[in-house]
């Protein structure tokens, strides 16, 4: 790697001295492969846009693009080969903790989890899962990145949101038991839910309507409105709302719109985007835009 490689917007040891964050964006100019050092611990990375590729012990290849969750854990001292293509912006928050705090501050054994990951042997020395995350885990990385305060209390801050979003994905590894159904609903009605998500994720500027939707997922309508508040947390609306807002953080950041562009583009007024986007990141649209 070159001497010039992009940094992370930020660093900070959280809570306790073993945890520590970083956070933001970075842009190469040119494809990279760049080699790390993992210790023995927990390392959580939230990939919120971009992908990247990784190797560990000589295995082949793995892609991770967001939104999505890498967990990983290590037990003994390896190397890793990260591959990020150019002038692709990569949006990431991530954790890295030891495995004696992982035991005292988070309260899971290394040998627990390695069985959440699926570890293919006891004892593995390394051991991963790559998630799609939910709407409100992305919600807590974006908030991360948005910090709205400076010194001592940005520490407290993103400490207090990194055991957070620990809590998350740690319960994203624990799926419901076979028998059992998501939310009480069908578990085929769970996968036809899912799959109006991702219609709706791929056609966010014009989403089909209601019966549409439902008609291209193959779920009458009731079940499409009640199963995705159920299953997401909020109504089809909110999530395209949701949706937009986060792509319009993406571009603010990325110098792409300007805040009346971005306002158009999640269906509000200036006025209504900032009070939303404020109160959804924490800090006022125009302090998100990159400074010239």
């Amino acid at each position: 790697m070159t001497a010039t490689r992009p940094e992370p917007d930020w660093t900070v040891s959280a809570a306790t001295p073993a945890m520590s964050l970083a956070g933001g964006t970075l842009r190469f100019g040119r494809d990279e492969r760049v080699h790390e050092r993992l210790e023995p611990g927990l390392k959580l990375v939230l990939v919120l846009d971009g992908e990247l590729r990784y190797s560990v012990c000589g295995a082949p290849a793995r892609r991770v693009s967001g939104p999505s969750l890498h967990l990983s854990l290590c037990q003994d001292a390896m190397g890793m080969e990260h591959e990020f293509g150019a002038h692709k912006a990569l949006r990431f928050v991530s954790l890295r903790t030891g495995l004696e705090n992982l035991r005292d501050a988070l309260s899971m054994e290394p040998a627990q989890l390695a069985a959440l990951l699926r570890a293919s042997a006891a004892g593995q020395p390394y051991a991963d899962a790559n998630l799609r995350v939910a709407p409100a885990m992305q919600a807590l990385g974006n908030q991360m990145l948005a910090c709205p305060v400076q010194g001592a209390l940005k520490r407290m801050y993103l400490s207090g949101k990194a055991l957070e979003l620990t809590a998350l994905a740690f319960g994203a590894l624990r799926p419901a038991a076979p028998d059992e159904p998501a939310h009480g609903l069908a578990r085929g009605d769970v996968e036809r839910l899912h799959h109006a998500r991702e219609l709706v994720a791929a056609n966010l500027q014009d989403p089909p309507s209601l019966p549409e939707l439902a008609r291209q997922a193959g779920i009458n309508v009731n079940k499409l409105t009640t199963g995705f508040r159920k299953l997401f947390g909020m109504s089809v609306y909110a999530y395209v709302r949701e949706c937009r807002m986060e792509q319009a953080h993406a571009l603010l950041a990325a110098g792409a719109l300007s805040v009346s562009e971005a306002a158009y583009a999640c269906g509000y007024t200036d006025s209504h985007f900032t009070k939303a986007f404020q109160r959804r990141y924490g800090a006022l649209p125009s302090s998100i835009a990159p400074r010239a």
